[in-house]
């Protein structure tokens, strides 16, 4: 029997009757004694004098009972049974309440309405609480598909650790057994959860190990360390951030220190937090204390799921940790959103001189800002889509390109350009456009416009900046600058990442990742570039292009009609801009410069191989998935195939030159007439040749890149050539005459012609026979054809001759007969090649039209 203060009085009543069967089991058969109405009662009464109780202390003693009165006869009383001892109470499925009373009766209640058994079970647990501690009542119901039961523990007497001060070895080994054992049920962690949070055992534990590690004793140590264990594994929020609060977090750790897995080692995580950790640096005052908790608790618990419990924790408490890491982050972001923290932070980077002269650190602070502003975008990568776009605005709107500006201007530490790369790197990959959408609304960046970028002392960079530049241009051309200068090798892996990502058209409308290396080429764009650059007809005798043209007026006629789609069009005036403003600056290494007498030499000394890599790679890239008309005149005036040639040649690393082989293998791939005419014109072929004669000999990568592009060649020609059978089917079904002319077999041509002693060496590859094999045939076509025409106009002049016998043709008749035979076979030899003369088109440059396509006006 348990005594109770008076306060405890109203804790819970009597309840209200409810309509049940009772039944009692005699000779294993439930026998019905009657229905009636159930009640929960509770009564008071005054202990006995044997009793010692304080005279002072008005003290009352409680018993609980179910009454059950019969249904026709209230006053007689088919069951009075008492709530004591250990009884065991089920409730079964339902509706049914079944125990076995301290004299050995099976009873049943089989209530009317699951209302009112769930009423009495409400009774019975409140019982257990404040007077019978020792009873139990367990939820008994069916197992999966009928096949046994399940309990389920709704309240029961729950053991619980000694929480006395003077712990020993004794008191540590039954609290473990304990805690392991209150696992079983879900109930009972529960109880030890909140007994764990009320008495602050924890902090009992935490005096313990002081006092265990002063007298080094080992066994209540590792004792200590499974305890804390046991209680991580009980996989509950509350006791985990209880652990890493600011009395906890210290001594959870070292408890942690010692691992029974390993007894012979100890780890170092308290002088780590004390020396080596990452400090709450506050580079402003920072007045909100919640917000300064929330990250303190974000850091501990990072640090122990990364670090001290890298090897203990299973899927379910790696993932709570995750859970509450990812809640105390998102709070942090909520926060500096509203806060005017980190708004403050960023006019650091946009003070009048006067206003620097206040903060005698400000330098440091600043890069402290560019450490705290990277923290907080990593930290945004886990929140959802709609809150990292939110927060991101928020950012551009405070000032984030004074931030990058005087990151990529002004710092010189390499760490912390790094820093502000993989900053907008994330931003970019997360929503390319957010950057132009959020910058149009930020009043303040537009004023900057008008002076120079902080701490930028060249004339040529003020000058710049005095011109309108939009925000995504000013981007692009800190990071081609950032690219072209530092020669950080992971400041420029990062840069090299963030261009690719701006510069893709398809990462325009979702972030997309791709080797560009390649021959890459998506489905939408494929499209887009169609309606952007219709080329119909890609032969070299297209009559809708003039000789020396790159790009034809009615292309740019056709691809501005196409642009019904304000964000196509955008995505147009955003690449026009890039080659205008951008381009010239990011692959300045690779455009001819005029009057310069050893380009290569001034090459080396000015850029390195690896930067030389990623630009080759960038023009493969502008020149496969930009539209056609813009990169192909960009490339072409400037020269820049040249250059890429140019490094192919011996005095660059070999992966350089690999490099540049496969940005002309991708160029040609394009089918495009201008680029092949532009590669045959200026013999920019042979300098593959040249890296085939070193290595023909041997097999290795070089040998194996070649014979790559050797194989495009040659199943393009076969393609055409399947092409032309087809063309003379329809010729000869329906009497139509179909001229199209292969830029492939023309190549072909060339290069059989050009390097036939070269590629005679090489017969033994498949690809190279093919290449021979096809231009000779198309040589003996040629032939014939040229053949028949001269056989028919020699019938021609022997026809005329019978007609008219006696008038003998002068000399000069004969010549002019002969002149435009000759004329005609020549014509008809070298018509496929379509003015490939070099001498002739020397002056190809002269014949560029200036300036691109024009803006469609709203």
């Amino acid at each position: 029997m348990t005594t109770l203060q008076k306060d405890d009085e109203s804790t819970f009543s009597n309840t209200e009757p409810k309509r049940v069967k009772v039944y009692i089991l005699e000779n294993n058969e439930w026998k019905d004694t009657g229905t009636g109405f159930c009640t929960g009662e509770v009564s008071t009464f005054s202990p006995s004098s044997s009793t010692s109780i304080d005279s002072n202390e008005d003290v009352q003693e409680k018993s609980a009972f179910l009454m059950v009165s019969n249904e026709e006869f209230p006053t007689n009383i088919l069951l009075k049974s008492k709530l004591e001892g250990n009884i065991e109470y089920q409730r079964q499925e339902e509706t049914l309440i079944v125990w076995k009373d301290l004299e050995g009766h099976d009873i049943a209640l089989s209530f009317e309405e699951s209302l009112g058994c769930d009423r009495l079970c409400d009774f019975i647990v409140q019982v257990q609480k404040h007077i019978a501690k020792n009873i139990s009542l367990v939820a008994v119901r069916s197992g999966d598909e009928g096949v046994g039961s399940i309990h389920e523990i709704i309240t029961a007497p729950v053991s619980l650790p000694n929480i006395d001060d003077k712990q020993d070895t004794e008191k540590l080994y039954e609290a473990l057994k304990i805690l392991n054992e209150n696992t079983a049920y879900q109930f009972l962690k529960n109880e030890t959860v909140e007994f764990v949070l009320q008495n602050d055992y924890i902090k009992i534990l935490i005096d313990y190990f002081s006092v265990a590690e002063d007298n080094r004793a080992l066994k209540d140590l590792f004792l200590l360390s499974n305890i804390i264990k046991t209680l991580i594994l009980y996989n509950q929020r509350d006791i985990l951030e209880n652990m890493v609060d600011d009395d906890h977090i210290m001594g959870v750790v070292g408890i942690l220190e010692y691992d029974t897995e390993f007894p012979n080692v100890k780890s170092n995580h308290r002088e780590y937090l004390k020396t080596g950790a990452p400090t709450f640096k506050e580079i402003l005052p920072l007045e909100n204390k919640d917000l300064k908790l929330i990250v303190k608790k974000c850091f501990r618990l990072q640090f122990l799921k990364d670090v001290v419990l890298v090897r203990f924790l299973d899927d379910h408490n790696f993932n709570l940790f995750m859970d509450i890491i990812l809640d105390l982050q998102t709070c942090i972001i909520d926060f500096l959103e509203v806060d005017p923290f980190l708004d403050n932070i960023l006019k650091l980077y946009d003070l009048t001189k006067e206003e620097e002269k206040g903060f005698p650190d400000l330098e440091e602070k600043r890069n402290d800002g560019i450490k705290l502003l990277h923290q907080c975008v990593q930290m945004s990568k886990n929140l959802e889509e709609r809150d990292k776009t939110k927060f991101y605005k928020a950012l551009v709107r405070m000032g984030l390109f004074n931030v990058l500006s005087y990151a990529f201007y002004v710092v010189t530490d390499p760490n912390i350009r790094i820093l502000a790369t993989e900053t907008i790197i994330t931003i970019i990959e997360h929503d390319i456009l957010l950057i132009r959408n959020a910058a149009s609304k930020n009043s303040k960046l537009d004023s900057r416009r008008k002076s120079p970028i902080p701490g930028s002392q060249n004339s040529e960079d003020r000058l710049e900046n005095l011109t309108p530049m939009s925000d995504e241009m000013k981007l692009l051309k800190i990071l081609s600058k950032i690219l072209l200068t530092d020669k950080n090798p992971g400041l420029r892996e990062q840069i090299v990442q963030a261009l690719n990502t701006l510069l893709h058209p398809e990462g325009c409308f979702n972030s997309l990742d791709g080797d560009f290396d390649g021959m890459g080429s998506g489905s939408m764009l494929n499209d887009f570039n169609y309606r952007l650059n219709p080329e119909r007809d890609n032969d070299f005798t297209s009559s809708t292009s003039v000789n020396n043209e790159y790009t034809s007026e009615k292309e740019m006629n056709t691809s501005l009609e196409s642009l019904d789609n304000d964000q196509e069009f955008q995505l147009q005036e955003y690449f026009n801009d890039f080659y205008k403003l951008i381009a010239p600056i990011l692959f300045s290494p690779m455009i001819e410069k005029k009057n310069t007498t050893n380009k290569i030499n001034e090459e080396k000394e000015q850029y390195d191989d690896f930067l030389l890599i990623q630009l080759v790679k960038l023009i493969s890239f502008i020149g496969t998935e930009h539209t056609r008309i813009t990169s192909r005149k960009f490339i072409l005036e400037s020269d820049i195939l040249k250059q890429v040639c140019r490094l192919i040649k011996p005095g660059h690393i070999l992966q350089l030159r690999l490099t540049a082989v496969r940005c002309i293998k991708n160029i040609i791939s394009l089918d495009d007439k201008y680029y092949h005419r532009y590669l045959m014109t200026n013999n920019l072929y042979d300098n593959i040749f040249e890296l085939l004669e070193e290595n023909k000999q041997q097999d290795n990568l070089t040998n194996s890149c070649i014979q790559d592009f050797f194989k495009i060649i040659s199943s393009k020609c076969i393609a055409s050539n399947m092409d032309k059978n087809s063309i003379e089917e329809l010729r000869q079904q329906t009497g139509i005459t179909i001229s199209k002319k292969n830029n492939f077999s023309v190549l072909n041509k060339y290069l059989v012609n050009r390097f036939r002693d070269k590629l005679s060496e090489l017969l033994d590859i498949p690809s190279v026979g093919v290449m021979i094999s096809l231009c000779e045939a198309d040589k003996n076509e040629t032939e014939k054809k040229s053949k028949t025409s001269n056989d028919h106009m020699l019938s021609k002049v022997d026809t005329i001759k019978e007609e008219d016998e006696d008038v003998p043709m002068s000399l000069s008749q004969t010549s002019s007969v002969e002149h435009s035979k000759k004329s005609e076979i020549r014509k008809r030899v070298h018509e496929d090649i379509d003015q490939l003369d070099v001498a002739s088109t020397n002056k190809i440059e002269t014949s560029i039209p200036n300036g691109l396509p024009p803006k469609r006006q709203n």
